[in-house]
């Protein structure tokens, strides 16, 4: 909330933080502008794009390269083993756990900063993980002539 000063009565008026446009005093009826307008009196579009790609695409990005690597680790037969923990198959069980952590950490962040495009995005991205798994394992079972081996 920001506390301006009407320029025809100096009243004290209240106005959201992202508030722009034309309003009309509530002391004087008085219209007046605030904030920025563009060129043909428009407003501008103030929608944080970026932290809504952040939002949806890490938690996403980690379910693609889950099914991208289970399909390269199976497709050229790589196996490894790193340090006696994870061997090759468990690559896929661990971004997609990656990627629900992530999704969970930005909503919640998201949540705290008050940054309502990131945590839209991460609500979003919840609501899109079933489809890129649902499409990820429908690529994986196609590119392996639907010989699916997940060990």
């Amino acid at each position: 909330m920001v506390e301006i000063l009407c320029p025809h009565c100096e009243e004290e008026i209240g106005l959201d933080d992202d508030a722009i446009g034309e309003f009309i005093c509530p002391y004087c009826d008085e219209d007046f502008t605030w904030g920025e307008l563009s060129d043909d009196d428009a407003s501008t579009d103030f929608y944080d794009w970026k932290g809504f790609r952040i939002g949806f695409g890490i938690p996403n990005l980690f379910i693609i390269l889950a099914w991208g690597s289970l399909i390269l680790l199976d497709e050229y037969e790589i196996r490894f083993n790193f340090l006696g923990i994870f061997n090759s198959g468990d690559v896929f069980g661990l971004l997609h756990l990656v990627s629900f952590l992530s999704l969970v950490s930005i909503l919640i962040y998201g949540i705290r900063i008050k940054n309502k495009a990131m945590w839209q995005g991460s609500l979003v991205a919840i609501a899109t993980a079933p489809a890129f798994f649902i499409l990820g394992f429908v690529w994986y079972a196609v590119t392996t002539d639907w010989s699916i081996n997940l060990n």
